[in-house]
């Protein structure tokens, strides 16, 4: 049986480095060695938040979640699309997604994916992704500058959690509006804003 590579976003991506490095500097492998934080990665881009969370429902993330983010917003990034600080300015804002696609086939078409949400009655990921992205900007969150004041305000943020909740196939307990909430930055969250209401 074999076991998938490691996820640029996982922790023990670079634990094969890392013992590399201890034999270099002379470390026994019993050494105690305090460990070095690393970087975390994250997405430049609200869109690849979007495309990751909607996406990554039964899908691998390293081989299709990852190569389709860039494949769709790659063209038309301004910049690169992950990053290991915060980012600033949003590489391809959910408004350019929206504009560059504007329905489901087209974005079908550039992620070269056509899974669905369910495979009983579920809805196009693709679709899925642009309501997302319609419900984003609908409430003036445009791109991963306007995060901050989203998530400074609880009120808020309940009020776009109860909207996205409204696109099918978020998994149970709200899976997938939880994996959009913590590549937005929202750390250690078990349960979505709005779970059991």
């Amino acid at each position: 049986m074999t076991t998938a590579a490691p996820s640029m976003f996982d922790d023990e991506f670079d634990d094969e480095f890392d013992d590399e490095l201890d034999d270099e500097l002379g470390h026994a492998p019993d050494a105690v060695v305090r460990p070095v934080p690393r970087p975390q990665r994250r997405w430049t881009s609200l869109a690849a938040c979007v495309l990751d969370a909607v996406w990554s429902g039964g899908a691998d993330h390293d081989r299709v979640v990852v190569p389709l983010a860039h494949r769709v917003l790659e063209p038309a990034a301004t910049g690169p699309l992950i990053t290991e600080t915060a980012p600033g300015a949003d590489s391809h804002p959910l408004p350019r997604l929206l504009a560059r696609f504007p329905d489901e086939q087209a974005l079908e078409e550039a992620a070269q994916n056509r899974q669905r949400t369910s495979t009983r009655g579920g809805v196009p990921k693709a679709e899925a992704v642009l309501r997302y992205a319609r419900i984003l900007v609908a409430h003036g969150v445009l791109g991963v500058e306007d995060l901050p004041r989203v998530l400074a305000d609880p009120a808020a943020m309940s009020r776009i959690d109860r909207a996205l909740r409204s696109v099918p196939g978020e998994g149970q307990h709200g899976a997938r509006r939880t994996r959009f909430w913590v590549l937005c930055g929202v750390e250690e969250r078990t349960t979505s804003p709005t779970r059991g209401s």
